[in-house]
């Protein structure tokens, strides 16, 4: 068994069984640090702390591990951070070291098995295993039934009379396109009461109901080439869910299995209970008493494990939470990871929030330490805030952009008020408590609305000083809450700011924030702000960043984007799809919009071979689907909004990359969260050749939590996908082309 020697670690491995919640194994130190790994609500909990940083990692997507079935569980922990795996794949990491290094010294991995709960095999390895060595560790699950012949025996077919939740698994094939049938077929008293078949639909299962009507669950799409394929059907947990080929295809609400087939006496496999055979052949089939994870089904299917190492969860460097993703891929091959770092508590603004960077050298292989970026004053629901950062690089220069928005203490998006908050030059506009405005210039100095001198002085962090007779004495902070410091004089204007900072040296250093409301926004908006993620650098030379913004009606927003000619140098708004829009029957625009239906939010850009420009927007239509819409003139104006019927929209954002190849210059490849389960989740990549027309593969990355994300190419050509659990952090993951290449299959 290969464990790379190079990389100094360690990692532990060992099998559970569980019918409670309790405690598993803990490490203990002679100083404060530790950490006890439990079984919390069914589901994986990690606390304590190493030397440098608290752990409290619900890894709630382990959900049911109290099923009493034998499980395996490793960990393998470095300086780097430490990663855990269920079932042979990886669930969870953290960027907290978990060795004994990492938690000082006497440090020692101890079995600790609450009541209900068994441990064996507990073995340690000197240095890290491997995702192929850990799946090479841990055992296939053990079914109730397998199938020897065409026919369950009666002995069988009485063990599954009473089960309502279960999987079952079967690897067929069909002869070729057109060609259907049954794969698994169940029934009783003479009648047919559950059927497992491949369909010019995709995957169909379906149960008589107890009145006598078929609930029917499939799974779109086409398993009919004349390969082999492998479904799985998961019920359990109040749902279906279809797999091919070790990959989530469809989630239903629902619950049907063999315990609902009334007198059930025949269970058949590659042909119908009448006898009508499957156009092909069902090789090996088996049924399960428990309800499968993901990972025990990847492990039947023998899925290649994809890699993942967080680099953004709660406690590292002291904060409570991080969110949205930002990622890219410079000219000089340095990868440039960004984040909301949320310091005490998890919310969006009001909230005290940085924007913090790590950086990698080699492809997303290994990260930097984490950096700082741009930070405002105050703490916590009070603390003035950056968030939703979006990058673009000016690849002709080097230069690294990024827009984000600024709120100032107290404030976000649904309490901001409407205006600029700036002067023509991009100049804050202060006032005192009495509503007297004034004007905060470059070199320090505030002057009053006739541009005469004032006592009062405010440094680049917004403090501000007040000098009279001589005296000087502070004033408080322009960005904090109002009545936050008892000193308190003067304040920016209670607004959103769209503000961009840059780097000419690959993110090592950066510019002062540079506000944009002056050339971008309306006095009619209270916010315009990024789409978090990637905006994109057209042929022309072109920046172009997404944005949306709202207008009288506070609660309903646009999208549109902000572009620039000149490097970042100066910005304007292009008009938003919804400007002039015909909608229900009557026209639209963006200042008036008074519906939800037809409001767009949060987008993401592509730049078609055509030189036209494709933004995919998220919204809340009823349609449920991504909404579309084309521009021939880089952002100035768009054609109609349409909507993907390939793409389900759960009100989240999206993001989407050009993947092109020698054979494919228009492969696109878009994300998101595809379902409400009832959190927002299933994380699904999409596959487009045609520029994003249409899309004609897709794949579950992540079948649970999941919300936002960003991507990029790698240096060597893999998909860098930097996703997020909206609470637990942000992980990064390389996937090759092959990932999603195999979904057309």
């Amino acid at each position: 068994m290969s464990i790379d020697a190079g990389q100094p670690g360690i990692s532990w491995f060992l099998q559970l069984r569980a019918h409670i919640d309790g405690s598993l194994i803990h490490l203990r130190s002679d100083g404060d640090a530790g950490w006890a790994l439990l079984i919390r609500a069914g589901a994986l909990f990690l606390e304590g702390s190493t030397s440098t940083m608290p752990l409290a990692l619900d890894m709630e997507d382990t959900a049911s591990l109290t099923d009493g079935s034998w499980h395996s569980l490793a960990l393998t922990a470095t300086a780097a951070g430490s990663k855990i795996f269920l079932d042979g794949y990886q669930c969870f990491s953290t960027t907290g070291d978990l060795s004994p290094d990492g938690c000082g010294p006497g440090s020692e991995l101890l079995a600790d098995p609450g009541s209900g709960i068994e441990i064996r095999n507990l073995a340690t390895h000197e240095g890290v295993l491997s995702p192929a060595d850990i799946l090479a560790l841990s055992p296939a699950p053990t079914p109730l039934i397998e199938f020897a012949a065409a026919r369950l025996s009666d002995y069988d077919v009485s063990e599954l009379s009473e089960l309502t939740a279960g999987t079952i698994f079967a690897r067929y094939r069909v002869r070729g396109p057109g060609q259907h049938g049954t794969i698994l077929a169940a029934g009783g008293g003479g009648t047919e009461q559950l059927n497992l078949s491949v369909t010019a639909e995709g995957i169909e299962y379906k149960v008589l109901g107890r009145r006598g009507q078929w609930r029917t669950f499939t799974a779109h799409g086409h398993w009919d080439q004349g390969h082999w394929h492998d479904v799985v059907v998961r019920v359990g947990h109040g749902a279906v869910q279809i797999y091919v080929d070790g990959y989530l295809e469809a989630h239903l609400p629902g619950q049907a299995f063999f315990g609902a087939v009334g007198s059930l006496d025949e269970v058949v496999i590659g042909q119908d209970t009448s006898g009508s055979r499957l156009f092909g052949e069902v090789r090996n089939a088996a049924l399960f008493s428990s309800v499968l994870n993901d990972s025990q089904i990847k492990k039947l299917s023998s899925v290649t494990p994809l890699d993942t190492q967080c680099l953004f969860d709660a406690g590292f460097h002291d904060s409570i939470s991080y969110r949205i993703p930002s990622l890219i891929t410079l000219k000089s091959g340095v990868v440039v990871a960004g984040a909301d770092q949320r310091e005490t508590i998890a919310n969006d603004s009001p909230n005290s929030i940085n924007f913090t960077i790590r950086r990698s050298f080699d492809g997303g292989l290994t990260w930097g330490d984490l950096q700082t970026v741009l930070t405002y004053p105050g703490h916590g629901a009070k603390g003035a805030s950056v968030i939703d950062s979006c990058v673009v690089q000016d690849r002709r220069t080097g230069r690294l952009v990024v827009l984000i928005d600024h709120f100032p203490g107290g404030i976000g998006q649904p309490n901001a008020e409407a205006g600029l908050g700036v002067d023509e030059k991009g100049h804050y506009i202060l006032h005192d408590s009495q509503g007297v405005t004034y004007t905060w210039n470059e070199d320090g100095s505030v002057t009053d609305s006739d541009g005469a001198p004032t006592p009062y002085r405010v440094s680049e962090r917004g403090d501000v000083t007040v000098t009279e007779d001589g005296q000087e004495s502070p004033g408080g902070n322009v960005f904090l809450a109002d009545g936050e410091d008892p000193n308190q004089t003067l304040l920016t204007a209670r607004t959103c700011y769209l503000q961009m900072i840059y780097s000419d040296d690959d993110g090592e250093t950066w510019s002062a924030p540079i506000n944009l409301n002056q050339d971008v926004k309306e006095e009619w908006m209270s916010f315009c702000g990024t789409s978090p993620g990637t905006g994109v650098q057209l042929r022309s030379g072109r920046l172009v960043i997404p944005i949306y913004y709202n207008g009288d009606h506070k609660r309903h927003f646009s999208a549109a984007v902000v572009y620039s000619d000149d490097g970042g140098t100066t910005w304007k708004r292009g008009k938003s799809p919804n400007d002039g829009r015909l909608f229900e029957g009557r026209e639209i625009d963006s200042r008036t919009l008074d519906t939800e239906a037809a409001a767009t939010h949060e987008a993401t850009l592509i730049e078609r071979a055509d030189g036209s420009l494709l933004m995919l927007m998220r919204n809340q239509h009823p349609s449920g689907k991504v909404a579309v819409a084309v521009s021939t003139n880089g952002g100035e104006t768009w054609g109609d909004v349409s909507f993907a019927q390939e793409i389900t929209e759960i009100f989240c954002q999206p993001n989407a990359v050009p993947w092109p190849s020698e054979d494919c210059p228009e492969r696109v490849i878009f994300a998101n969260a595809s379902q409400m389960r009832p959190y927002r989740g299933r994380g699904v990549l999409r596959l487009s050749e045609d520029g994003g027309r249409t899309w004609i593969a897709s794949r579950t990355f992540n079948p649970a939590h999941y919300v936002y994300q960003c991507m990029t190419i790698l240096p060597d050509g893999t998909l860098g996908l930097l996703w997020e659990r909206e609470m637990q952090g942000l992980y990064f993951s390389r996937i090759p082309r092959a990932w999603i290449e195999a979904a057309k299959i």
